[in-house]
């Protein structure tokens, strides 16, 4: 089976148009047609608009369909010989539509989306706020250990829809590559913390494990913010990274911006608990505090000097 392009293939008025001519198309290993059928079922397919594809390379990307449908052909009204071919008259007078188009959206793409750009922007930098600037251990516990479920059921997405296409089925793009080596090391960090932890509670001492864990994570939430761009890149959905990179810079504005005034209000509570505070504190409040100490009136001028014995 091979496909024979004819003349007036082109990109025309902002439209794609094949003319081409199917040799040894009557059996194919999965399937038949009869071109003696007048009602001949066949399928079409539309869609997206966003996408202007406007090129006839072969390596050009594609995304999935919008919207799809089928409809039979008069395959007997279609037949006419090579010298008049491409026809002339392309109305459409050979073929019914049968049903209604149905909707087609390849949802996981969304999905391993949000769930992967919304645990390394969202989630895990919460966590880490957690840790550094409120100094909670459970919490920063919590909200990681959800982060690593996310990621994991993100990533499964991200490997199940690759078959989808030819640009992705592959497996040997940045943004693929990047994301499995950031998915591994992910489940690396929460091993290292993990053990950390526990040893730590028993010995009250550092471990190697700890530093690696206190500066791997950063790494990780910085490379995979990156990596979401190059993501949509992948996904032809260059356009998304503009309002990604808007809602990374809120993110970031907030928890430094919250990270800045805990940390000043930390500082204010240590100065007031410093004994010279906690004095004047006790000495403002209790007036009782300084009643065993003995007080004379002063009479305006420093006392005389007394000169000291023996001399």
């Amino acid at each position: 089976m091979f496909i024979e392009m004819r003349d007036g293939t082109g990109i025309k008025d902002g439209r794609y148009v094949a003319n081409g001519i199917c040799h040894n198309c009557k059996t194919w290993s999965s399937g038949s047609i009869d071109f003696d059928s007048k009602t001949q079922p066949m399928i079409y397919a539309v869609g997206p608009d966003e996408l202007h594809l406007s090129t006839n390379a072969l390596d050009a990307g594609l995304r999935r369909h919008d919207y799809y449908g089928s409809f039979t052909m008069d395959l007997q009204a279609a037949k006419g010989d090579l010298a008049h071919f491409p026809p002339t008259d392309l109305s459409n007078t050979n073929a019914t539509v049968v049903g209604h188009e149905q909707n087609d959206h390849e949802y996981s793409s969304s999905l391993h989306a949000v769930a992967m750009a919304g645990t390394f922007v969202v989630v895990f930098p919460v966590g880490v706020f957690y840790q550094k600037v409120l100094r909670t251990v459970r919490w920063h516990w919590i909200t990681q250990a959800f982060g690593v479920v996310v990621v994991l059921a993100g990533a499964g997405l991200g490997l199940g829809m690759s078959h989808y296409y030819n640009r992705s089925k592959h497996f040997n793009s940045a943004h693929q590559l990047i994301g499995i080596v950031v998915v591994l090391l992910v489940l690396l960090q929460a091993s290292l913390g993990s053990v950390h932890h526990r040893i730590f509670k028993t010995k009250q001492q550092p471990t190697i494990m700890g530093v690696i864990h206190r500066f791997l994570g950063p790494v990780l939430i910085c490379v995979g913010i990156i990596n979401g761009i190059l993501g949509f890149n992948l996904a032809i959905a260059s356009h998304h990274n503009i309002g990604y990179a808007i809602i990374v810079l809120i993110v970031v504005v907030i928890l430094f911006g919250a990270a800045f005034f805990q940390m000043r209000r930390r500082r204010r509570q240590e100065a007031f608990n410093t004994p010279a505070a906690q004095n004047f504190s006790n000495a403002y409040n209790n007036p009782s505090y300084t009643n065993d100490i003995p007080l004379q009136p002063s009479s305006g001028r420093p006392p005389a000097y007394e000169r000291p014995l023996g001399a």
